[in-house]
């Protein structure tokens, strides 16, 4: 469990992850994971409306997910009845409008070669899309036991030791995700949707190469590999933010992790600085719009040196709202969550 979105992100493992509160003024999650002999399930928790981008995963899995109701996938809203796969090479995003439950399985390919019997149809999908589950309450039951694993397991985590237990942990699981693949079917999204998640994973890495230091339009857009419109538009599609308010979302998330854990001698203008944003007040009145408090009472509270102007008294009333950062001061308002 983590009020951190980037400590839980790298508690995931087998890709690189961001976890990224859409709204609110706080983050929790939880994540979970089973490894049992070539089959591995994992639970994701997310208590807000969040946004999960997924940087290119590691090959040796092919890796489904069975996601709660009210999130989009690739721009997508994700229906009762499908479940959706992450093809190795290709990132994604998950954006939900409220609490997320992602429930996770992921089979080696080793399992198919050596179980040919089980007859799964869940090998790696060969273009980006969902799987119609066909069979009524086979996502349910399969949610269901992954629930019911999860607090086994915590309560008894000896479990794990017993070669008999763990088999039978592993065919009841085997049994749900095959009902899951029963007289299903698989149906591709459109050629485009692969290639704007490549472009939207271009464009997660590059925010997360640059860290604290500049990133101008013209390289944010060149290490994306598209045109500014292209990326304003792939970026609005599966975030619901141009890739600037974007950016200054995700830097005024980290303004706050470095607020909460501060370097020695660090004041609030050195860290709004250092992440690009110019202009204190707004910076000021955006960061206490989203975390319900001023930056100086979040340094303060970690031991740091709130010595920076207290802009509470500022021009930081709701009129002048916004995240000035990096080009002119933005034309309008950035409410918390939307843009």
């Amino acid at each position: 469990m983590s009020d951190d979105g980037e400590e839980l992100a790298r508690a995931i493992p087998g890709a690189t992850i961001h976890c990224v509160a859409d709204e609110g003024p706080a983050f929790n999650g939880r994540y979970w994971h089973l490894d049992l002999d070539g089959l591995v399930l994992a639970r994701l928790e997310m208590d807000q409306a969040t946004l999960v981008a997924l940087d290119e995963r590691v090959r040796d899995f092919n890796v489904w997910h069975v996601i709660s109701p009210a999130c989009a996938v690739n721009g997508q809203a994700v229906a009762d009845d499908e479940i959706v796969p992450v093809r190795p090479g290709e990132g994604g995003t998950m954006r939900s409008a409220g609490r997320a439950r992602i429930m996770t399985f992921a089979l080696q390919p080793s399992l198919f070669a050596a179980a040919a019997e089980l007859d799964l149809p869940f090998r790696a999908a060969v273009a980006p899309g969902r799987w119609r589950v066909a069979l009524h309450g086979a996502r349910q039951r399969f949610v269901a036991l992954g629930r019911a694993l999860v607090d086994r397991l915590d309560a008894e985590p000896r479990l794990l030791a017993t070669a008999a237990t763990r088999v039978s942990l592993r065919n009841a699981q085997l049994e749900v995700i095959a009902a899951l693949g029963d007289d299903g079917a698989f149906r591709p999204d459109r050629a485009a949707v692969g290639r704007h998640s490549r472009i939207m994973m271009r464009f997660e890495r590059a925010i997360e190469e640059a860290g604290e230091g500049p990133l101008d339009m013209v390289t944010l857009c060149r290490r994306s590999g598209t045109s500014r419109r292209s990326l304003e538009a792939v970026v609005r599609q599966r975030t619901g933010r141009s890739p600037w308010a974007y950016l200054r979302w995700r830097r005024l998330w980290r303004a706050r992790a470095m607020l909460r854990r501060p370097e020695a001698g660090a004041t609030v203008t050195d860290v709004a600085f250092g992440l690009g944003f110019w202009h204190l007040s707004r910076f000021a009145a955006a960061y206490g719009e989203t975390f319900g408090e001023v930056p100086s009472a979040t340094l303060a509270r970690a031991g740091g040196n709130p010595a920076a102007p207290d802009l509470r008294n500022s021009d930081s009333h709701p009129g002048r709202r916004g995240l000035a950062m990096g080009g002119p001061p933005p034309a309008g308002v950035v409410p918390r969550g939307r843009t």
